[in-house]
């Protein structure tokens, strides 16, 4: 409205500019109808009229003024026109912006309302997973009690399944060392029992030597050694013979065994019998035994003699069965076979309990007892099913006092061998 001032200042000075331009116009007219007889009255009438031309004249300023001001106005008013149009244009442009502004206002009320719905639902999710996760917890918690508790129950129960059998345990501990006890001095008892009945054949041994016959020629270095002994003594190719020597006190002196390869009526000529053997040792102490097949030490393991058993489980030694360079076998040397006599047929009786199960007899040895059998008969021997007065010599086994046989053996006072004092006429290549 401001802006519009100018414009209403110069439309009512047009309009009082007409108003004053019309009355001067009927008072001129007024004047030129004065009475020309009057001259007084012309003059102040001309007077009158200049003074009117005067106002006429500054009125014409003043209306040239006020135009120059119209113009002024109208300058100012087409300023203020083109101000107008200008801030026509930037009101436009505001209102623009304003309505994006207030778009974008609407919008981050829109995102507002949204998020805070969107928090809404968020609390409420995390507030139901939340309890999810309190009774997940919860149940995990009471299943982990249960658990605990059962593996609590097992474990008593282990305990108490422990505690009763360490109750069994020592009592079989127990019992067993009562029975280890009793098996001992079992064990003890026939130890020296077998002890007792290997020292009479010892002794008996010592005291009689049976003599099989004597060397008549002796060549080691051509491995030959001749016999007094030949076919018409029942000598045949493959029998062994001890060969040994007596000494003062007859003491037996081992010299070595021959094996018979050419009989003749009353010689027969045999070879030196060699063989790599391995021979078991004590692990315990210096003990090495006089055969392979050896099993038990007769050392304690405190490295002196007793009744137990020690296992000769030592790395063996290895050597070379045969004759002694340092004491050779020589004319004269005697030989003997304990299964053989030049003179007699002997009967022997095999001890031991003769169950073979899947082909293993376990009061065995080294051999079974057909093995013995098939052995002694090769040399011409007997063996008997049973004991009585005519068997000759008792073959025993392991534990013979599992045969009756045998006590009644013992009880004749039949002279025993066992089964390890035989290896050498029993291993049979």
């Amino acid at each position: 409205m401001q802006d519009n001032g100018p414009l209403f200042a110069l439309v009512a000075f047009i309009l009082l500019s007409i108003v004053f331009g019309l009355m001067a116009y009927l008072r001129h007219q007024d004047i030129e109808g004065q009475d020309p007889e009057n001259p007084d009255a012309s003059t102040r009438m001309s007077a009158q009229i200049l003074r009117a031309k005067e106002e006429n004249l500054k009125i014409q300023e003043e209306i040239l003024g006020l135009q120059a001001q119209i113009d002024a106005k109208n300058e100012e008013l087409r300023i203020q026109v083109e101000r107008g149009e200008l801030y026509a244009t930037v009101l436009e442009d505001y209102t623009q912006a304003y309505k994006t502004r207030q778009k974008w206002l609407q919008a981050a009320a829109d995102f507002a309302r949204q998020a805070k719905d969107l928090g809404g639902r968020v609390s409420e999710e995390k507030g139901k997973t939340e309890a999810q996760i309190r009774k997940d917890e919860q149940e995990s918690r009471d299943r982990t009690d249960a658990i605990k508790r059962e593996l609590t129950e097992k474990k008593d129960a282990a305990i108490s399944r422990m505690a009763e059998a360490k109750k069994v345990f020592d009592r079989d501990e127990k019992n067993f060392r009562v029975q280890k006890n009793y098996e001992q001095a079992e064990l003890d008892e026939l130890k020296r029992r077998l002890d007792a009945l290997t020292q009479r054949e010892v002794e008996r041994a010592n005291k009689s030597v049976e003599i099989d016959g004597k060397v008549v020629r002796s060549e080691p270095n051509i491995n030959l050694i001749v016999i007094d002994r030949g076919s018409a003594a029942g000598i045949k190719p493959g029998y062994r013979f001890e060969v040994f020597n007596v000494h003062s006190g007859n003491k037996k002196v081992h010299k070595g065994y021959i094996e018979v390869k050419k009989v003749e009526a009353n010689i027969s000529e045999c070879q030196i019998y060699t063989k790599v053997i391995e021979l078991p040792r004590d692990p315990l102490s210096e003990y090495i035994a006089p055969e392979p097949e050896y099993q038990y030490s007769p050392f304690q393991e405190s490295g002196k003699r007793g009744s137990s058993a020690q296992p000769l489980s030592a790395q063996p030694k290895t050597v070379t069965m045969g004759m002694n360079a340092q004491d050779p076998i020589v004319e004269g040397d005697f030989i003997q076979n304990p299964f053989y006599s030049p003179s007699k047929t002997y009967t022997f009786y095999i001890a031991g309990d003769k169950t073979i199960v899947r082909g293993v007899q376990k009061s065995a040895i080294a051999y079974q007892w057909p093995q013995i059998e098939r052995v002694v008969k090769g040399y011409g021997a007997n063996v008997a099913g049973k004991v009585d007065l005519g068997v000759d010599f008792i073959i025993a086994q392991k534990l013979p006092q599992d045969d009756p046989e045998y006590a009644k053996a013992v009880s004749l006072g039949i002279p025993v061998m066992y089964e390890w004092e035989l290896f050498r006429f029993l291993d049979q290549r």
